[in-house]
């Protein structure tokens, strides 16, 4: 993956298959110089060969595409190994919908009318530091959907973390970077990668929202935590 390897920036690929908002979203990108954007895709189809091509740091996806839609996209990519973060963007807001695109694998979602500080942090959020980012309006809601999203794992529910593993799926679902937790626990931040791969790999889940998910499902946090 191309992860910030342009001079430290953060390349991206968009998909919307509207027009104006695409080229409103393209003007706002291009406004901050920490990303590059390699390409625009109009329906799903398109957005899996510019992933394939470019394996972007990031993708930021229309939900509903004609051809092929944004979580059937994003579910192919995944499945590809190319492992982008994904950000959702979407006018829908039925509990179904946001399910599946979580399912999928995004680890943002945010309305269309979002504002451009707020998109940029949400950036930032899963690109620098690999953490889940939702507004604070929907926050709440998003996490309860987590939850749905966990009980799908294959493993049950008798999966047996070690104390150090368990350390590390808390301060995940704390909302801690991999810094802040190597510094908390007195890790290397490889170390901390290598607990958080081990950690998905027996959890059956390819990201950070599935982690989450599966924690909050299994009982290893609750909700209001």
């Amino acid at each position: 993956m191309s992860t910030l390897n342009q001079i430290n920036k953060i390349t991206i690929v968009i998909a919307d298959d509207h027009t104006f908002f695409r080229e409103g979203l393209v003007k706002v990108l291009n406004s901050n110089d920490k990303f590059v954007l390699l390409g625009e895709a109009s329906n799903g189809q398109e957005l899996v060969a510019l992933a394939v091509e470019h394996a972007p740091d990031l993708l930021i996806v229309d939900i509903g595409m004609p051809i092929v839609n944004g979580i059937d996209a994003v579910t192919e990519i995944n499945h590809l190994g190319i492992g982008c973060k994904v950000i959702a963007l979407s006018m829908h807001t039925e509990d179904s919908i946001l399910l599946k695109m979580l399912d999928a694998g995004a680890m943002s979602v945010l309305d269309k009318n979002t504002s451009r500080d707020e998109l940029f942090e949400a950036i930032d959020t899963v690109v620098l530091q690999d953490r889940l980012y939702f507004p604070a309006a929907t926050n709440a809601k998003m996490l309860s959907l987590l939850q749905y999203v966990g009980k799908k794992s294959d493993q049950e529910s008798s999966t047996i973390f070690s104390e150090r593993e368990l350390d590390v799926i808390r301060l995940v679902c704390a909302d801690f970077s991999n810094k802040e937790i190597a510094d908390q626990l007195s890790l290397s931040i490889r170390t901390v990668e290598s607990h958080r791969a081990r950690i998905m790999n027996r959890m059956f889940v390819k990201s950070v929202a599935g982690l989450v998910a599966f924690a909050y499902s299994h009982g290893i946090i609750s909700i209001d935590k």
